[in-house]
Formats: C-alpha cells, structure tokens, sequence
C-alpha cells in the first residue's frame, strides 16, 4: 500500500529512526533499458540504499522511484517494513512521503510530490522488525518546470551487475577502511597438545578386564575429571604379578624383621640382612611402579570384599587383588583401547586422554624468513575445513636451528580452544605477526583476486555498477591487506561473488542485466 500524502513539518531537527550517516554522490543514469533518470547509492553500517528515481517538477506528482534497499547482514532484500521519505527544507521544515512496503522483496515505489522548486535535504527512513536506520541520501533538487531538469547523460560504467542478481547468489561488499596492518610470514603448521594436556593411560600390569565392572567406563568424547576411574583390572599371571610382588614384599618384610633381631643377638652376620632389606626394596619398587604409594596395600588395589563381584568367565590366574585405572588429567576420551572381558599386557595403552581447551599450534617458517621470527608476537590462521579465524597470540618458542631435511625454523605458539573446534593433528595454514605495523588504506583479503597473474579488486561506484581495479598490495596479516595503489577510503569491495562480477564484465549471458521487471 502507497501512502500519497505530502505533509509540510515544521520541525527542524534530525529525522527520527536512527543516526544519520554520510551522503553519496547522485548521478546520471545509464540508458540501457534498465531504469533512467537519477541514481543514488549510499551505505549505512546496517543496510545500502540504491534509488532510482526522475527529475523532481514543483507540484507535480513523480512517477515511481525504484528504491533498492540490501541489508548489509547476508546481502539480502529488505522484505518487512515501511520507508519514508523526509525531504527537508533550509528553513527545517520538511515534506515527507512514506510507503508501507516493497513492492517486490527489497524494491519499494513511492510517487512523491513537492509543491515548491528548491534545493532539499532527502533522507530515507527504514522502519521494519528486521532493522531500523536512517541515512542521509544528499541534496536533491526539484524544478520549477520540465525545461528546466537535465537531461540525463548515459553512464559509462564498467560492470553492470543488477541488483535482482546480487540478491539471488552469495553476494557481499566491505568497505576500504584506514587502519593499522602487521607485516607477516606465511606459514604452514600443525595443531598440537599443549605439554601436560595429553596422556596415554598404559596397563601398570597383566591382567584381566572384568566386564561387568568395565561396562559403564568412558567411551571417547566422553569427558572425564583427574582421579576417576577409567577401568578395573584384576592383574594375573607371571613372576611380575601384583599379587606375586605383595606376596613376596610381606615375605620379605618378615625375613628383614627377623635379620634384625638375630643380627642384634649377634647370631647372624649383618651381611644377610643388608641383602633382605635390599631385595626389599626393590619389590616395593615394583609394587610402586603399579601404584602402590607406600609398604602398605596401594590405594589403587582393592580386594574383591571391597568391590562387587564379577561376571567375567576368567578363572586361570585371577587375582586376589583388582586395579582401578584412574585419569591423570581432566579432559576428553580421544582414544580406548580397553575391552571388557578381555585381557592385558602391561605396558599396554588403554585410554588417551586429551585436554582441548588450549591448543600449540607447530609452525614451519621458511628459512629464507627464519630472521623475522624472532620478531613474532602472534598469529592468525585456519584449518582444514574451514575458513573461521583464529588468533595464537602467546608465542610458546622459537627454534634454534633450522631443519635441514624441511629448510624450515619451528616456531610454537598457544591459542585459545574453548569450543573445542580445533583437533589434534589439523593442518593450519597460518600468517606469523610481527611486530612492526603499517597504517593505510585496507580492505579484506577476501575482495582480493588474482585474474591472470596480476592481483584486482571489484569496487562497487554504485548500487548495480561495478569497476575493476588492478592493486599494488602491501604488507597483510590474512584478514586484512594494505592497498598502496587501487582503492581508496571508503569505496566498497566486493568480498563474496567477484567471480560472478567478473562474468558480468565479459558480457556473460548468466549475468547479462536485461533490466528490472518493476
């Protein structure tokens, strides 16, 4: 629904709906059967406004305006909501036409009349549930009669790229800000444990895993706290048992008491009992390296009246003792290798267990840029599989000599992983932060693109015209490029669907505009 109504407000102050932001430049529309009269393109943090409209007559009602309104967010036609139009005089009073909503997704086509010629101050107004804002379009000049409007003048753009297309693929622009950029190294690299967030849980002896107690036990992903029981094993067999080793540390002990009351009645030379303490001690060793703390029982043995009774059909050489395997750190379950019911060598790993929360990242910088590492205060980079960021801002070392095989220096860093997004053993792809920084012109490295050898962006002069821009690059830290030469501040780049800007320059039949169907 069209709202006709022309009111004159007195009120000078700014226009309600939000702050105002910088105009754009009006110019000449093309004549290529795709809209003619004036067009108008400016941006908001929010949303991008491309107008198409005729020479404003005093009194006169216009004839439709084409208003492309994008939100930035996505790329995406504004579907819900009103726009009006306040047309301020120099005195602050204003004119204002509204109309409730697009005509089609994204295009709205007010019909506008002022009564009196005059230069006005056009702002465009934005209200809907999915934004608000208001932009300041510029100076807009309505005529005393037809003889006095221009004459539209054909425009000579380079790439005409409509906004109905822009809509409809992956489409984004950024705009080329001043700012500070970090001279950086490329460098491949390798996620990796940080030192004491990684273990390997082994079998301290031979054994017996029970299954009914070994059902429940933790699967991988599951995660796990310091000290909980990862599994129950119930040692067995061989002189190096546990319950050989505690039956000869008890024999052992007794023999040493008895030494020592014979040695001190002086019946035996103290030879013998030098030699039973010795052996002693080394069975207390052995009983040590299964957990046991002390001469006492270990506390990480229990006897079968301290547990529940178990289902397992082993018999030959079951124990009179179990073992509870316990996690030495916190963290995640990436590997087990223990089955219930079934047995054990010792040494054997069951369980790897892996804290994800901090992560190294292991960096291979070239020799040739070996120097500059020393330098390094951090990192950018990503992994397979995605393209998110994500910043290692401590560095951890840097190598002393470079490998002879690689031709590289190994530089390591730490990075935050609270999502646990990053896995052990990703490739990363990363750019090594140095400390020096050079402000300038940049725009993302994602409007950067290599046609033909030479390095371009797509720079966008209006809502559906297009230029492309050879660059002189600088230094990059991988999200953001210092442009020397090609792009100035504030114009926008094209960050997604260059390529199919790139067609649009070739005169490709897929992307070939053949004007609005308003």
């Amino acid at each position: 629904m069209l709202a006709f109504g022309i009111t004159l407000a007195g009120c000078a102050d700014d226009p309600p709906g939000g702050d105002s932001h910088g105009a754009g430049d009006s110019h000449a529309a093309s004549e290529d059967g795709h809209g003619s009269g004036i067009t108008t393109t400016v941006w908001s943090d929010s949303i991008e406004i491309f107008a198409e409209h005729p020479a404003m007559i005093a009194g006169e009602t216009s004839a439709p305006w084409a208003v492309h309104v994008t939100r930035l967010d996505g790329s995406r036609p504004f579907t819900e909501g009103a726009l009006t139009l306040r047309f301020r005089r120099p005195d602050g009073a204003a004119y204002v036409h509204a109309v409730d909503g697009p005509s089609e997704p994204g295009i709205f086509t007010p019909r506008p009349s002022i009564p009196e010629s005059g230069t006005f101050r056009l702002f465009m107004i934005v209200e809907g549930t999915q934004l608000q804002d208001t932009i300041e379009v510029g100076d807009l000049t309505v005529y005393e009669d037809a003889s006095a409007a221009p004459t539209p003048e054909a425009s000579e753009a380079e790439i005409s790229y409509l906004k109905e297309q822009q809509w409809e693929t992956a489409f984004g622009v950024a705009e080329a800000r001043k700012q500070s950029v970090r001279q950086s190294v490329e460098a491949p690299g390798t996620v990796e444990p940080v030192a004491g967030q990684l273990a390997k849980v082994s079998a301290p002896v031979s054994g017996l895993t029970p299954a009914r107690p070994n059902l429940d036990m933790p699967a991988p992903g599951d995660r796990v706290r310091e000290g909980q029981t990862l599994g129950i094993l119930s040692p067995s067999g061989g002189d190096g048992s546990y319950a050989k080793l505690k039956s000869r540390a008890q024999r052992l002990r007794r023999e040493v008491g008895r030494a020592e009351r014979l040695v001190e009645a002086e019946a035996i030379p103290r030879k013998r009992l030098v030699e039973a303490r010795h052996d002693l001690e080394l069975t207390r060793a052995a009983l040590e390296s299964m957990g046991e703390s002390s001469g006492e029982a270990p506390s990480q043995m229990t006897s079968p009246s301290q547990m529940k009774s178990s289902s397992t059909e082993a018999s030959e050489g079951d124990s009179e003792f179990t073992y509870s395997l316990k996690a030495p750190i916190s963290g995640r379950v990436q590997e087990r290798h223990l089955a219930p019911g079934s047995r054990v060598e010792v040494g054997s790993v069951l369980y790897t267990i892996v804290d994800p929360s901090r992560v190294r990242i292991r960096l291979r910088v070239p020799a040739e840029r070996a120097a500059a590492a020393g330098r390094a205060t951090g990192a950018v980079f990503t992994v397979e599989g995605s393209d998110t960021a994500h910043e290692a801002s401590r560095v951890v070392s840097t190598g002393a000599s470079i490998d002879p095989e690689t031709r590289t220096l190994p530089v390591r860093l730490e990075a935050p992983n609270p999502e646990g997004t990053l896995k052990i053993g990703m490739m990363a792809d990363a750019r090594l932060l140095l400390e020096r920084a050079q402000s300038g012109i940049t725009i993302p490295s994602e409007a950067i693109q290599t046609e033909d050898g030479q390095l371009v962006a797509y720079v966008q002069t209006g809502g559906e015209s297009f230029e492309r821009r050879p660059l002189q690059l600088g230094p990059t830290d991988g999200q953001y490029a210092l442009v020397e030469r090609g792009v100035q501040a504030g114009e926008h780049v094209v960050t997604a669907g260059a390529y199919q800007v790139y067609l649009a320059s070739l005169g490709s039949s897929q992307t070939a505009g053949h004007g609005h169907a308003h």
